[in-house]
């Protein structure tokens, strides 16, 4: 990957000296949380404001592969473009060549419902346990969050926890914005698991003794 251009170091630079207000995802389940995980089921919790269009959301689910794998899917653009309700684009603009950020660009087309939402974020990588992310340019007011990836005591399923304030660009509507977090955040969660599970099943048979 070539140098980065003078925009996307100044990004950087800002991103540096901004550093996420972001509080750590953990959170604890309440016991009938704990067993819709166990069912395999997508925990939410949406805290929004008034308007009903910015706020705080809060995951978990469950994925049976480890975290390493996990985490390494979740970074991964050809990944994203498969899980992620309505990705159109994604690039990595630059990264730090010990690997312990990027910078990604992406592309959210929602149709004919609204003009498509651009954004460049910085994730900041805490291999296999922890990624969090920020806006450094592009439509959101806010997108700020962190992933967490808890293994289980077997190392072979991982707790996956995510929380995030978003703020998204004026022109998305209400209806628009409450459906991507109750409805798609749910979707995409999902859609990771069954991508992690999908990979992880070679894997498990390569391992298995003949």
């Amino acid at each position: 990957m070539g140098p980065a251009k003078p925009w996307y170091a100044l990004a950087l630079s800002l991103g540096l000296a901004w550093a996420p207000r972001v509080p750590a995802a953990e959170f604890e389940l309440s016991p009938v949380e704990a067993q819709r995980v166990a069912a395999r089921q997508v925990v939410i919790r949406v805290n929004l404001d008034a308007s009903q269009h910015k706020g705080t959301v809060r995951a978990a689910i469950r994925i049976d592969a480890p975290p390493d794998l996990v985490f390494q899917t979740l970074i991964q653009c050809a990944n994203a473009l498969k899980f992620v309700p309505h990705l159109r684009q994604c690039q990595v603009r630059d990264q730090a060549t010990d690997d312990s950020w990027l910078l990604v660009e992406h592309v959210i087309d929602f149709g004919w419902y609204s003009p498509s939402v651009h954004w460049i974020f910085r994730t900041d990588l805490e291999r296999p346990h922890r990624i969090t992310f920020h806006q450094v340019s592009g439509d959101f007011k806010a997108n700020e969050g962190v992933w967490e990836f808890e293994p289980t005591d077997d190392g072979a399923s991982t707790l996956v926890r995510y929380q995030a304030f978003v703020d998204p660009p004026g022109f998305v509507p209400n209806w628009l914005a409450r459906s991507t977090f109750r409805r798609e955040l749910p979707e995409m969660l999902s859609g990771l698991r069954q991508r992690c599970e999908a990979e992880q099943s070679p894997h498990e048979a390569r391992a298995s003794p003949r």
